[in-house]
């Protein structure tokens, strides 16, 4: 049974709508909860749960099926590097027009409507069905909820504590916000696209390291003109199969 919450949380989570706490909820595992299934007015309880993150110290998601592929865990930390990551799935000719690994690409203007993008983006995932149910994790920050809930997503390319490291960076680097996930899925809006192409070809790069099922799904996507897209999106799709 989850441990008695403090004074501070039991408040918020008794606003919820119905749901349930998972794990066990004390130091140093997370306080995790999840609605038991899709809410009414999800892109609006994110919002106002999202504007508190500091004050309650949970972050919120948008999830399309109720604790579907996670586990939280205590020690997720922050272990991982996402340079490291990306280098160690480098191969020859992995995507052009590179021909070695070309590091990481430059950060973009510092970001200051990344709230403002993040909440864009709730209201469309909500909107078009993407993800309706609710859940909050106890994380510092949204790129460290992959890992601190043992999200298995992606499992069948890396792991969720590879996945955080490289949210951190994109978060740090282009202002990105994570907004939830699906079955396989993650939803992160972008504040700060890259804006020269060459920085935009080496993010492409990335994007493809953490997630090439995208590009062989989805016959949409070219990937001779991806950086193109990426210097005008405020969304970045993932998928893995």
């Amino acid at each position: 049974m989850p441990e008695p919450l403090s004074e501070g949380l039991r408040p918020l989570l008794n606003d919820l709508p119905p749901g349930k706490l998972l794990g066990s909820c004390h130091a140093p595992h997370p306080v995790v909860w999840m609605s038991d299934k899709p809410v009414m007015d999800a892109a609006d309880r994110w919002k106002r749960l999202y504007t508190r993150r500091s004050e309650t110290g949970l972050y919120p998601l948008l999830l399309e099926y109720p604790d579907d592929c996670v586990e939280p865990v205590g020690d997720y930390g922050d272990a991982a590097d996402a340079a490291s990551y990306f280098r160690s799935e480098w191969t020859a000719g992995a995507w052009p027009p590179f021909e070695e690994w070309p590091g990481l690409a430059t950060p973009a203007a510092a970001a200051t409507d990344a709230d403002v993008c993040a909440a864009s983006l709730a209201t469309a995932v909500a909107s078009d069905g993407r993800a309706r149910c609710l859940a909050l994790v106890q994380v510092a920050r949204g790129a460290d909820a992959p890992a601190a809930l043992s999200w298995r997503g992606m499992a069948n390319h890396m792991d969720a504590q590879e996945l955080s490291a490289v949210l951190r960076s994109w978060e740090d680097r282009f202002g990105l916000r994570v907004v939830g996930f699906g079955h396989g899925s993650l939803y992160v809006s972008v504040a700060a696209p890259p804006t020269d192409v060459h920085q935009a070809r080496v993010l492409a790069a990335e994007h493809y390291l953490a997630c090439p099922d995208i590009f062989y799904e989805l016959p949409e996507l070219d990937w001779s003109t991806y950086h193109e897209e990426l210097m005008k999106c405020h969304e970045w799709r993932f998928w893995w199969d």
